[in-house]
Order: structure tokens, then C-alpha cells, then sequence
């Protein structure tokens, strides 16, 4: 903060400067705001089940990422609709009481609707598709009913979209940490199945679903590569330590020693990966 520098010289008898006036108006106009808002809020409370059930069905005919959803399960995506809408609109009449559900509630869809495949763009449109219904019906229930009081609602417009777009970022957050954990699923199931082929563990009736997870054709020849000067460090499947010829697919795995690769030899097009390799 920079330092105020008081005069040697001055009228040590002038009046304080005077405080601006408070803005009483301003503060006046958001309480009737407030107000005009929670009585609006409240009708659409009483009529959830209608504003759900528009939701849903604005959801299906809009975004094409929920519609597999709402044809596979759609009492469950009903409930999933209502219960955001109840704690959200509820979170507009007594935020401090909603506030904590509302956020689980976001939270919840984004981790649920990652682990279904549901696109992050579909959510937040979603929830945006929401917030824009949900405006749309304060301003008409207020017109309706109170239209004089319609201009009051542009003091609280800014509270109910930032509350749209908080709730977008928890989403978000949740949507990205679900799909880091099922990530690091995916990766550990694989390596567990690799180690398992190489070291004979694997089951024979497990092998249909390890082929199918592993990219590998159920039937068919095998070789295994193994690299003991390989670098030593995690590198994925876009990455592997070294670089093969077009042909074979290979499934590496990190051993204790070496790098290993499982390569497929033989496929259903009567090719021979194993050429590659040589040439």
C-alpha cells in the first residue's frame, strides 16, 4: 500500500473530509431484488416434477451426449435432473441450507456421468441448459403474476448465473478427477493382466476378457520381446521404450529387470507381423 505523505503545513482547523453517502438506494433496489427473486423461486420449487420433466426432455431433443442416457435409464436421469434442480433452486431461497447438498449433488453427476462416458461438454451444457430454464422461469412467473417487479430481477441476474457457473466448475473438477482415477484403473487392470499372461498365472477363462481389454486377438501366435536396456520409466502406450516396425501391436509391460512386449504373430488377414520385425 503506498505510504500517505501528511503536509508539514496545513489549516489544522478544516473539517474533516466528508464520508460519501451511503447508497441506500442501490441497497434498497437488491433487498426488493432478494425478495422478488425467493418469491418467484419458491413457485418454482412447488413445481418441480414440471420443471424436471421439461428439463429432461429439453436434455434429449438439445444434447445429443445425454440421450443415449435418457433412452438407456430415464427414471434415472429424472431423478438425477430433480434432485439438482430442488438443491440448486432451493440454494436461491436459503443458500446457507443448500448450499453444502447443492455442491455434493454437482459434484456427484460430474464423477457418475465420467464413469458412464458422458462427454464433459455434454454435462456443462447440460447444467448451463439448466440455468438458463431456470432463469427463464423467474422472469415469467414474475411477469405473470407481479410485472412491475420484472426490473428488479437484472440486480440479481449476475448472482444466479455466477451460481451457474460455480457449479459448472465443481463439475468440472469432479468429472476430471473421476476419469483420472478410472484412468489409473484401466492401467493398473491391464498391467495386473499382462504380468499374468507372462508369468502364467493368467486363467483360461479369463483369457476372452484379457484379449478384449488388452487389444489382442483371443486366437492366434505370440512372441515376447524383452528390453533390459530400456529406459526405465513410466511411458505409456503412446509412448513405449522403443519404437517397432508397422505391423506388430504390441502391449508392453515393466518388469522387474526389463521391459517386456507382447506382440501378436499371425493375424486373421493371413499376414505375418513377424516379418516386420525381420525386415
Amino acid at each position: 500500500m503506498p505510504q500517505v505523505v501528511r503536509p508539514r503545513v496545513g489549516a489544522p482547523h478544516a473539517p474533516p473530509p466528508l464520508a460519501p453517502p451511503p447508497r441506500r438506494f442501490r441497497s434498497l433496489a437488491d433487498r426488493e431484488a432478494v425478495a422478488v427473486l425467493h418469491r418467484a423461486a419458491r413457485v418454482l420449487v412447488a413445481a418441480l416434477p414440471e420443471l424436471t420433466d421439461r428439463m429432461v426432455e429439453a436434455l434429449r431433443e438439445r444434447e445429443p451426449g445425454y440421450r443415449a442416457a435418457i433412452e438407456a435409464d430415464p427414471a434415472e436421469v429424472w431423478q438425477e435432473v430433480h434432485q439438482s434442480l430442488r438443491h440448486n433452486v432451493g440454494s436461491l431461497i436459503r443458500p446457507r441450507e443448500f448450499r453444502e447438498a447443492a455442491h455434493r449433488t454437482s459434484r456427484r453427476i460430474g464423477e457418475v456421468r465420467a464413469e458412464q462416458g458422458v462427454p464433459l461438454d455434454a454435462v456443462l451444457h447440460a447444467f448451463r441448459m439448466g440455468g438458463a430454464m431456470v432463469w427463464q422461469d423467474l422472469v415469467d412467473e414474475t411477469a405473470r403474476r407481479h410485472p412491475e417487479d420484472v426490473r428488479l430481477l437484472v440486480h440479481v441476474a449476475a448472482d444466479v448465473w455466477n451460481f451457474v457457473d460455480e457449479h459448472c466448475g465443481l463439475v468440472a473438477d469432479a468429472y476430471r478427477g473421476a476419469e483420472r482415477r478410472l484412468a489409473w484403473r484401466r492401467e493398473n487392470r491391464h498391467r495386473l493382466m499382462t504380468a499374468a499372461l507372462l508369468d502364467g498365472t493368467a486363467r483360461v477363462a479369463d483369457l476372452p476378457d484379457t484379449a478384449a481389454a488388452l487389444g489382442l486377438p483371443e486366437d492366434g501366435r505370440y512372441a515376447v520381446l524383452a528390453l533390459r536396456a530400456a529406459r526405465r520409466s513410466p511411458h505409456g502406450a503412446a509412448h513405449p521404450p522403443l519404437e517397432l516396425p508397422a505391423g506388430p501391436d504390441a502391449v508392453w509391460h515393466a518388469g522387474a529387470e526389463a521391459e517386456y512386449a507382447v506382440l501378436s504373430l499371425g493375424r486373421a488377414d493371413g499376414t505375418d507381423p513377424a516379418d516386420a520385425l525381420a525386415a
